[in-house]
């Protein structure tokens, strides 16, 4: 009964930590089969003991019995033993029923216990005629148990929002990183683009020269570099404004554009009123007469300008032209420019309004 009395104070002691019956509900814990040996035993030797303390006073009382009385001792005291042992067999059956039965039973549905599940009914009851100690128990075990499932579905509800908080900034953080890519896209395409004309700028048209100029070179093939400048643009400005600057530009651009709508043509402003058109595989016969047709157009137009060199006073563009052969090569990209360059150059110089090739050709 010391232990048990033990295992009471424990159960009505217990704390609702969710380690505590991980290593104090199991069967091995509660030692049922050893306390029942023990009571067997204990119960055994005490009868014993009694029925010996008393045969030793009947023979204290009454003296050694004679030889055949001694016989009759004997039978009396072995006897006496096997009562004993009876009423002991007895005792330990009732207390079994009465204890032991309860606390297997106890043991039982602790081992079945866990606490990601809610307290059942029937868990840990308290039944009728049951010793008041192990009705304590119960109770203390039921107590921990709903204070677990208690603490267990408050931390389940804080893991849910927790979840939900981290799907949520999730969410929000793929959306900032798709509109930062879109903002990363329209600024690399801002890089690459003239914002006025939308045409390539000089970075895009940088690249795409010395890549074509690999590939003329590497295929042997035909590459055409022209240069446009609109004369005497500055003026142009300084009497219509630099809106009518833009305009007049914007046009130009929309002119050139409709003219070589290949997907190799790369049509680009340099900056101000300079244009560049890289024509691949084209030589220098067919890009002399597109570029031809497109000065005609321009003319067509009839941008007025004052200032302007033609009779009727309209805005006129200059041109200069290099083609990359076989039969007449360059040495560099840079080369390739550079004749077209000084070829515009002769254009201006020679009047305006017209193509002229490069000194190569």
């Amino acid at each position: 009964m010391q232990n048990l009395c033990k295992l009471i104070k424990r159960g009505s002691d217990l704390s609702p930590h969710p380690g505590y019956l991980g290593s104090d509900t199991s069967v091995p814990a509660l030692r049922l089969g050893s306390l029942r040996r023990r009571m067997l035993l204990v119960t055994c030797v005490v009868s014993l003991g009694l029925v010996a303390f008393f045969e030793a006073l009947r023979l204290h009382e009454d003296g050694l019995p004679a030889a055949g009385g001694a016989t009759a001792w004997l039978f009396m005291l072995t006897r006496d033993a096997v009562v004993a042992a009876v009423v002991a067999f007895v005792l330990v059956l009732v207390l079994d029923r009465l204890l032991l039965q309860p606390l297997r039973r106890l043991a039982a549905d602790s081992e079945a216990f866990d606490p990601t599940h809610p307290p059942a009914e029937t868990q840990f009851a308290e039944e009728a005629g049951q010793p008041t100690e192990l009705r304590q128990i119960s109770h203390s075990i039921t107590r921990v148990h709903e204070s677990l499932w208690r603490q267990l579905r408050n931390e389940q509800g804080k893991a849910d929002a927790l979840r939900a908080e981290v799907q949520r900034q999730q969410e929000v953080l793929q959306r900032v990183e798709a509109a930062l890519e879109a903002k990363n896209r329209e600024l690399g395409s801002m890089s690459r683009v003239d914002p006025l004309t939308g045409l390539a700028n000089r970075r895009e048209f940088d690249e795409a020269l010395r890549r074509e100029f690999k590939r003329a070179q590497r295929q042997r093939g035909l590459l055409a570099l022209a240069v446009l400048d609109l004369d005497h643009f500055k003026k142009f400005n300084e009497l219509y404004g630099a809106a009518a600057g833009d305009a007049a530009l914007a046009r130009f651009a929309q002119l050139i554009g409709g003219h070589f709508k290949r997907d190799t043509d790369l049509i680009a402003r340099l900056g101000g009123e300079e244009f560049v058109a890289l024509l691949p595989d084209l030589g220098l016969a067919e890009s002399q007469a597109r570029l031809e047709q497109l000065r005609e157009d321009f003319r067509a137009l009839g941008l007025p300008h004052a200032q302007g060199i033609d009779a009727n006073k309209i805005l006129t563009v200059s041109i200069g032209l290099a083609a990359y052969s076989p039969a007449h090569p360059f040495l560099s990209p840079q080369a390739l420019m550079q004749a077209a360059d000084e070829a515009l150059y002769i254009a201006k110089h020679a009047g305006r309004d017209r193509l002229s090739l490069s000194a190569q050709h």
